[in-house]
Formats: structure tokens, sequence, C-alpha cells
């Protein structure tokens, strides 16, 4: 498996984007203010985005998005991609990596607290203000957004 940086201009694994954020608006968005990377076999089998935190008082970056194809999920190819992130931003000289997911979204708070990132904070009803169709996981109402943090010195 290899990870690589898109380009401006290269296709957007797009589907697999919005197996992670469900509005393409935000996802298109936030795809072309950061660095889109894919995991790939014979074909894109994981993306993430990491994005720079420009209003960060530390060099920062964010997590905005990571994903598996699904039927190549829970094999370890998402602890793969995150650690190969990990890396990227330490190599790229941020201090600090952020992540925000739901407060449903129990297997990927699970997934980045056992990657070593702490919670930081909660922005209450983040999802029930920002966008339009209700979200439901594991049969909890997706509301609130939670930020987890890892310190990359």
């Amino acid at each position: 498996m290899i990870a690589e940086q898109l380009s401006a201009g290269q296709p957007l694994p797009i589907q697999l984007l919005l197996e992670a954020d469900p509005d393409e608006a935000k996802v298109r968005a936030y795809c072309k203010a950061g660095q889109v990377w894919v995991l790939k076999e014979d074909r894109v089998i994981g993306v993430a985005v990491l994005l720079p935190v420009t209003d960060s008082p530390l060099s920062a970056a964010e997590i905005k998005n990571i994903a598996i194809t699904p039927d190549l999920q829970d094999r370890g190819l998402g602890k793969q991609l995150l650690h190969f992130l990990i890396e990227e931003a330490r190599r790229q000289g941020y201090r600090q990596l952020m992540v925000a997911t739901g407060n449903s979204s129990i297997s990927q708070l699970a997934f980045y607290q056992k990657a070593g990132f702490e919670m930081s904070r909660l922005d209450r009803h983040y999802f029930t203000k920002n966008y339009e169709d209700p979200i439901i996981e594991n049969g909890i109402p997706c509301r609130h957004r939670v930020w987890l943090e890892l310190a990359l010195n």
C-alpha cells in the first residue's frame, strides 16, 4: 500500500470522502484548502485530508476527513493511514494534530484515543446547527462535535 498526496486538478475520491462527511459542499471546500492523501493498492482504498489550522497559537493541523473503502474496513488500514498522517504532520513541522468527530461516533472516538489523542473540547449542537439533515449513528442523534488533540513533540 502506498500513501500519496493528490495534486491540484486530480479527481477527488468523493464517494469515499462522503463516507466520513455527508456534506459534499463542505468536503469539496476543505479538500481545496487542505492536503488530500490517498491510500492505494491497485485502486484508491483510503483517503484523508490534512488542513493547517491558521488560528492556533501552536503550529497545528487538523485531520478533516479519514475514510477507508467499506469493503476493506476492520483490517487495520485506517490505523495505518492515521499513523501515516501523524508522521507526515511531524515531518511538516506541526506540533499539534487535531481531529473532530460526532458525539455519536463511538468507534471513531475509540479509534483516535487508542492512537493517543485526548478529548479537548465540545462544540455543543454543532451538527444540529450546521447540517440540514439529522445524523443518527449507533442509534444516537449526532448533535455535538467532540475535539481531540495529539501533541507531536
